[in-house]
């Protein structure tokens, strides 16, 4: 049995609708805001998950784990609930500064602040350094003369 080219079109069309649909499911290719980065930041600490962390940081810059897991072991699993974010764009449209505050498990306050900046439609979380710059944050190119 054969089916009518019509049909085979529709089914077809059907087929694709389906998956274009499934690249929602793809955090990478889907926007995030401030508040957003926020909430998962918050959600990363909560779970202890380095590698939630680390997603939300800038693509390209080196430290992310070694940074991320230090702030894991710093605040991470306090079982963090959140009463207000905050985000305020002092310098430009592309960098904000995002004020998080709640509470913990305990009933205890807490707040922060997480610095984020703008990567196409996706606010990322400031984690690690950019690449070629060395731990002291200072340029491999930088013309200054360090004292000894």
């Amino acid at each position: 049995m054969t089916l009518p080219k019509s049909a085979l079109y529709v089914a077809a069309l059907a087929g694709a609708f389906l998956l274009s649909g499934c690249s929602d499911d793809d955090p990478s290719a889907t926007s995030r805001t401030e508040q957003e980065a926020a909430r998962a930041y918050i959600s990363a600490l909560n779970n202890r998950d380095v590698d939630g962390l680390v997603e939300l940081g800038p693509s390209g810059h080196d430290g992310l784990q070694e940074e991320a897991r230090s702030i894991i072991t710093a605040d991470g699993g306090r079982g963090l609930r959140i009463k207000s974010v905050t985000v305020s764009h002092d310098v430009s449209p592309d960098e904000a500064s995002t004020h998080v505050s709640g509470t913990d498990r305990r009933g205890k306050s807490f707040s922060t602040d997480i610095q984020m900046s703008r990567e196409g439609d996706t606010w990322v979380v400031v984690l690690g350094h950019a690449s070629g710059f060395d731990r002291d944050g200072k340029s491999p190119a930088s013309t200054e003369a360090e004292t000894p």
